[in-house]
């Protein structure tokens, strides 16, 4: 950020929504989604069940690596 001037970013909306797809694709291969647990929201009622944790670090940091070699795609700066 410092090399390019910018202040700060955030994740378009499109990329946010990417993101959870995506997480919960992963995490949909595990027993997780298949709980009624506080993690994923159900002592709320109403509320979405969203599993928000990325599973296993190094796809994480791949992940992340990908979006910063496109220029970090799907992030807005200024």
């Amino acid at each position: 950020m410092v090399r390019t001037s910018c202040s700060r970013s955030q994740a378009s909306r499109d990329a946010e929504d990417a993101w959870v797809a995506h997480v919960n694709e992963v995490a949909g291969e595990t027993l997780y989604l298949d709980c009624n647990s506080w993690y994923l929201g159900a002592n709320i009622p109403g509320k979405p069940r969203v599993f928000m944790p990325y599973l296993g670090f190094p796809p994480y940091v791949e992940k992340c690596n990908e979006v910063a070699a496109k220029g970090y795609e799907g992030f807005e700066t200024r």
